[in-house]
């Protein structure tokens, strides 16, 4: 294990814990022979996953013996934060093998404990009352997740009877989430894990928290803008890499129904047939947003009719003739979930403990165009890609000691309107 800091140095520097293997009752301190140790986690994946490069010199696969049924003990932590990741996870695959005179390389791939449980069970149960009390009680069961993690959860508006047809316990609750309503009647509930809990969220939650971290990209090193005597937490505020591989994508939006929608719904008790649509700028004042301005102008080319929809209804289903609204809101929850994937891009920046997916960030990006005599003294940050941003993935990734992250973050909004 590499030498213990108390306070930081330099950014990206890292204290590894542990970094444990426990096989067949006995625990092996694995952290010498890690080349590269990289963990995930997104706030569209219900469980947390990684990988390690193991450089083995002890025979490992062998003497322990490695067979898939090994559980990966982590932890870490940022000097002088006091905000660790300290996680278990379950070693479920092993790639790569090479073998190299008496060396040995490999990938051992692991996964949540949670995710484990949730393949090896099935929830044939009813339930009644908050969906709320529904996740957070198959969330605890012994039979069914049995986790021993927090879940943080915003509490639903809407009661959901139902029996659940042998799903597993993730599929359970990812088919709870469609159904789930906010304070405001608003169906965006998501679940996740981060590197601290798993939360049973809605967006709208995330959306208007507080900003944690301001971001900065410049084309020049933080030691030219800052200068040598700039602290470590200004270093810890710039971007390294931007990468932007579909920042927006016109066609998939609006087949997926974010500019809008139409909505038949057949009702198999009165065999009535509802009509319903939607209109992406005509609800966007009326929802939470991560800035103020939509991320199209109102001249933009959309037809409700490219997101076309079919559903039958049944409200007897619940138990009693109580409509769940379902339905009502089904076309708003595609263009909600549509929305805070369209406009995303990837930025590198130096890995912190106290940082998770579900936060909130401010980014500033300067206008990547060469300035001219009369703009000097004018604002030249971009005035569309700066703004607040939702974190929605991130990539830890600690190699000989420096621990960096990839960091997807996302904005369903401008700050500026867009104008022609």
């Amino acid at each position: 294990m590499a030498d213990y800091k108390s306070t930081l140095t330099g950014p990206g520097e890292v204290n590894i814990l542990r970094l444990e293997i426990e096989a067949h009752g006995k625990l092996l301190d694995i952290s010498a022979l890690v080349a590269d140790l990289t963990i995930y986690e997104d706030i569209f994946s219900n469980t947390m996953s990684g990988y390690i490069v193991m450089v083995d010199a002890l025979d490992l696969i062998n003497t322990l013996p490695l067979v898939g049924e090994e559980l990966l003990h982590i932890e870490l932590e940022t000097p002088s934060l006091k905000s660790k990741i300290k996680k278990t996870f379950y070693i479920y695959k092993l790639s790569s093998l090479a073998h190299k005179k008496r060396m040995t390389g490999y990938v051992l791939h692991f996964c949540s404990v949670e995710l484990i449980n949730s393949v090896n069970s099935k929830v044939a149960k009813a339930y009644k009352g908050k969906i709320t009390s529904t996740v957070q009680s198959i969330f605890t069961d012994e039979n069914f997740l049995a986790s021993k993690q927090t879940l943080v959860s915003d509490v639903t508006s809407n009661d959901y009877p139902f029996v659940a047809p042998f799903w597993t316990p993730l599929q359970t609750i990812n088919w709870l989430t469609t159904k789930s309503l906010n304070s405001r009647g608003v169906s965006n509930f998501l679940f996740f894990e981060n590197n601290k809990e798993f939360e049973f969220i809605s967006i709208d939650t995330l959306l208007t928290s507080k900003p944690v971290r301001d971001y900065i990209y410049s084309d020049v090193g933080s030691d030219t803008t800052l200068g040598p005597s700039a602290s470590l937490d200004q270093k810890y505020n710039f971007v390294e890499q931007i990468e932007m591989q579909n920042t927006f994508d016109y066609i998939r939006n609006l087949s997926a129904g974010m500019y809008g929608g139409v909505l038949y719904s057949y009702d198999l008790t009165t065999k009535n047939i509802k009509r319903t649509s939607y209109d992406y700028i005509g609800d966007f004042g009326k929802n939470n947003h991560s800035n103020d301005k939509p991320l199209r102008s109102s001249s933009l080319i959309k037809k409700k009719i490219a997101s076309l929809h079919f559903l039958d209804k049944n409200d007897y289903l619940t138990g009693s003739y109580k409509s769940q609204k379902i339905h009502d809101i089904f076309l708003q929850r595609n263009s909600l979930l549509e929305q805070i994937s369209a406009f995303k891009f990837n930025i590198k920046v130096f890995g912190r403990t106290d940082m998770q997916v579900g936060q909130m960030i401010t980014y500033t990006m300067p206008k990547n165009t060469e300035i001219v005599l009369k703009e000097i003294n004018t604002d030249s940050n971009s005035e569309y890609f700066t703004g607040k941003y939702l974190v929605t993935a991130i990539r830890h990734q600690i190699i000989n000691g420096k621990h960096m992250m990839d960091m997807e973050i996302v904005s369903d909004s401008f700050a500026k309107e867009i104008t022609l």
